[in-house]
């Protein structure tokens, strides 16, 4: 029987803003829930997307109550039975994680191996330098002196031609691979003429290039490169049969808030891995609660792939200790579940 269900509110400011797709991200805000049992606590991270607007944020929150309050006094099976009634997929993945975290504590196993998964110490992740400005190279410089062999920048902000040179200037300077973000920035003639200039610089892939994608420009875009472009926040637009049947893209980005938790994503990311597609695994500077499930989530799938994850410390704080980063990888704690649990202020209710 779960004994108690509690929801933890926060705001977590960021060290320097965060660029993502139509939003500029200034603080991380979100709500923890914890659930009780057995003397032991699952925890879960509910954090709205920074596009959504202030109604689509209240909707997350409120389905997130809901679900708070047909957990308690409910059964550990029926809440986990109940999990396909909450129709938000941020609550629904805060749930899930909570319940998966609990339920793993009970059988003192780590997550990702509760869920199936080899046993991993540690899951690679890239490095984010943020938009590909003139502070971009000491950030890059950065991220190779720690160990990282991927870095992902953001592209189309500025002008074409400033933004392939500087990139190419980076090239020269550092030995590291870059994973490219133009968050639906360009025209078709436009990724081409980008594309174009730098395909030959060591490019790990291409992500949301077009600012209108449809499944037959962006496979006639993919057949141009060797390197893989990827589709994130298009993915339902353009709907993942489609996309699968299509094979328009290389390689698949998934948030597990925007796909709906562990399950939903461990399918998906099973059909497009049945096409040859490629699964990453991001957040959008989620608490260290929502980058560990995450990661736990990314070491079921494949740990050894470099998942975006590396955003704890654009937190000016944070709810818990992140998870540790060494060498360009995350590395999962010895523990139980997700290995981690609230602290300090937010771990009073």
């Amino acid at each position: 029987m779960i004994e108690k269900v509690v929801l933890r509110p926060y705001a977590l400011p960021l060290i320097k803003p965060w660029r993502a797709a139509r939003a500029t991200l200034r603080a991380r805000r979100g709500m923890l829930i914890g659930v009780f049992a057995d003397g032991l606590a699952g925890w879960g991270d509910c954090a709205p997307l920074p596009s959504f607007s202030d109604a689509q944020e209240h909707a997350v929150f409120a389905a997130l109550d809901r679900a708070a309050e047909f957990l308690r006094d409910a059964t550990f099976d029926a809440a986990c039975a109940g999990l396909e009634a909450i129709d938000n997929a941020q609550a629904r993945w805060a749930v899930e994680t909570a319940l998966l975290d609990l339920s793993s504590r009970r059988r003192g196993l780590p997550l990702h191996q509760a869920l199936g998964g080899r046993p991993a110490t540690r899951v690679a992740v890239n490095a984010a330098a943020g938009a590909l400005d003139e502070g971009c190279a000491a950030r890059v410089a950065g991220a190779l002196s720690q160990g990282f062999q991927i870095v992902k920048i953001k592209v189309g902000v500025g002008d074409l031609g400033d933004e392939a040179r500087r990139l190419r200037e980076l090239a020269s300077a550092a030995k590291i691979r870059f994973r490219l973000d133009a968050n639906r920035a360009w025209s078709g003639e436009d990724a081409r003429c980008f594309l174009d200039g730098v395909a030959d610089l060591p490019i790990d892939g291409v992500e949301e290039p077009l600012a209108r994608p449809s499944l037959q420009n962006l496979r006639r875009l993919q057949d141009r490169y060797a390197f893989a472009l990827a589709v994130d926040e298009s993915l339902f637009e353009l709907g993942p049969e489609k996309l699968f049947a299509a094979r328009a893209v290389r390689r698949l980005v998934l948030k597990p808030a925007r796909i709906g938790g562990f399950d939903a994503t461990l399918r998906l990311a099973e059909t497009a891995a049945a096409v040859g597609m490629e699964v990453v695994i991001t957040s959008v500077v989620d608490s260290a609660i929502g980058v560990a499930a995450a990661a736990q989530l990314a070491a079921v799938l494949n740990p050894t792939r470099a998942h975006g994850l590396a955003t704890s410390s654009w937190l000016a704080r944070d709810v818990a200790t992140p998870l540790a980063l060494r060498s360009g990888a995350l590395i999962l704690p010895d523990g139980a579940g997700l290995g981690l649990a609230p602290e300090g202020e937010f771990a009073q209710f």
